[in-house]
């Protein structure tokens, strides 16, 4: 039963890409249900952005900022970050 586990765990973790960004990246932040138009229904965008990293905080934390220098006034961790590419 344990190998069985373990080795489950470790096929999901070989298809796990961990996201890891760099001050200056420019990356998508996830839109929240709270943030989401309600006249667009389940079509609303589910990303919004792009934004540039200002900085990296501890454990995946990141400090963004819009693309003319306002700062986010909160911290977004690299789960609800994903890379933008123009």
């Amino acid at each position: 039963m344990e190998a069985c586990r373990t080795r489950a765990a470790r096929k999901v973790q070989t298809k796990v890409k961990p996201r890891q960004f760099q001050a200056g990246d420019l990356v998508w932040r996830v839109t929240g249900e709270a943030r989401k138009d309600k006249t667009q229904g389940k079509l609303a965008p589910n990303w919004d952005g792009p934004y540039r990293i200002k900085h990296n905080l501890q454990n995946g934390a990141y400090k963004l900022e819009e693309l003319n220098g306002k700062t986010i006034p909160r911290t977004w961790n690299a789960t609800h970050l994903k890379h933008y590419f123009s």
